[in-house]
Order: structure tokens, then C-alpha cells, then sequence
């Protein structure tokens, strides 16, 4: 019993077990909030389960970030609401809310999938610049010393 204890990870089970209560408790006290919350956020899932397992780069956080962003106003407004079903159906049925939503989400994977790159080559630039001063500095050196060309 010990060793299987030992071998879990710390956690992952009661991780997985309060998830699976808060997600039960959200829809059984507030299910046209948990609707709204399912479409608006269907990209960030979507991206969770498709990124491959053991990988650093985890995009959906990042998505249901900004995503949350540009839906606060409108969640703000259901929950101070009626939190009725006709009153989340119709927030849905506007362009505007799933549009800035998945919109917002959008550019987040698009900006995730860009900076790495961008990063790149910012950094390659900035080590060819520094490798043409130290071969400058190299052959000044040489010169000032009378050396001649040392490989």
C-alpha cells in the first residue's frame, strides 16, 4: 500500500476529484452560466486536448485567459441578472459576446504560436552582431600585437 502511495503523484487524484465536485456544483446551481461558460470556452478546451501530453507549452491556459478577458462584462451582467435560461441563450444568440470571445482566444493562439518565433530570431540576430564585434575585437588584437592569422 505504501509503495503505491508513493508512486501517485502528490494530489492528482483529489485534483481530479474537486474538479470533477466544482464542475457538478456549477451545473446543478447555475446551468445556463455553465452553458455560456462551455460555449464561450469550447477554443480553450479544444486546445487543451489537443496539445500533446508531457509538453511545456500548455496554450489553453493562456486561451481561457484572454478569453475570460473579453467575456467578463457579459458574465458580469448574467450573473448579476436573471441567470435564466432565456437570458444566457440570448447572450449567446449575439454576435458580439461568442465573437469577442473566440476572437480574443484567436489572437492568443496566434500570438503563442508567433512569439517563439520571433524570439528566435531576435536572438539569432542579436548573436551574429556579437559575433561579428568579437571577431573585429579578435582581428584588431591581432594586428595591434603584429600576430599573424591564428586558427
Amino acid at each position: 500500500m505504501a509503495r503505491r502511495a508513493a508512486r501517485a503523484a502528490p494530489g492528482g487524484r483529489s485534483w481530479f476529484w474537486a474538479q470533477g465536485v466544482g464542475c457538478g456544483l456549477l451545473v446543478a446551481t447555475a446551468a445556463p452560466l455553465a452553458l455560456v461558460l462551455a460555449v464561450l470556452f469550447a477554443p480553450a478546451l479544444l486546445a487543451t486536448l489537443v496539445a500533446p501530453p508531457g509538453t511545456a507549452r500548455r496554450p489553453g491556459g493562456i486561451l481561457l485567459v484572454y478569453g475570460l478577458a473579453a467575456a467578463l462584462p457579459w458574465l458580469a451582467m448574467l450573473w448579476a441578472g436573471a441567470q435564466s435560461w432565456t437570458a444566457s441563450l440570448d447572450l449567446l444568440a449575439g454576435a458580439r459576446l461568442p465573437g469577442a470571445c473566440w476572437g480574443a482566444q484567436a489572437a492568443a493562439w496566434l500570438f503563442g504560436e508567433i512569439a517563439p518565433v520571433g524570439a528566435r530570431q531576435v536572438l539569432e540576430v542579436r548573436v551574429r552582431a556579437r559575433s561579428a564585434r568579437l571577431r573585429d575585437a579578435r582581428s584588431r588584437l591581432q594586428a595591434e600585437w603584429g600576430l599573424g592569422e591564428v586558427e
